[in-house]
């Protein structure tokens, strides 16, 4: 961490995950936590991200044509509905995958692989069987 002055800090972050606040510590305290400190870690480098799905709902015996949409799909390798595998899928583009859902029950998080890795979860790609 670099003091640069009263007003800025320049600092490299740790190793994490997610959306993390940041704060500074003094010896008169720590700062206040607030939406404008939130520091958002990127997706392990090259790995696809889901950005959403379409529709988010399907029979429970599978066959739902689902659109997987984010980027980084060029190549993608595999679609997961939860700990099963889509029954199809077609990379349509870098940004839009095709995919059939499996049979399965539940709500579970749709995943993009490719070889690169496998994108993280969010509540933009649970689809729900009903």
């Amino acid at each position: 961490m670099t003091v640069v002055s009263d007003t800025q800090i320049t600092a490299t972050s740790p190793a994490g995950t997610g959306t993390v606040d940041v704060t500074v510590v003094t010896p008169a305290g720590t700062s206040a936590t607030l939406s404008a400190d939130q520091f958002a870690y990127n997706a392990a480098a090259g790995a696809p991200v889901v950005t959403g799905i379409s529709p988010s709902s399907g029979d429970a015996g599978g066959g739902t044509a689902v659109t997987v949409t984010g980027g980084g799909f060029t190549g993608a390798t595999s679609v997961g509905f939860g700990g099963a595998s889509a029954s199809a899928m077609t990379v349509v583009s870098d940004n839009e995958i095709t995919a059939t859902s499996p049979a399965g029950s539940g709500t579970v998080e749709v995943t993009a692989g490719t070889p690169s890795g496998t994108s993280a979860t969010s509540s933009a790609d649970q689809f729900t069987y009903s």
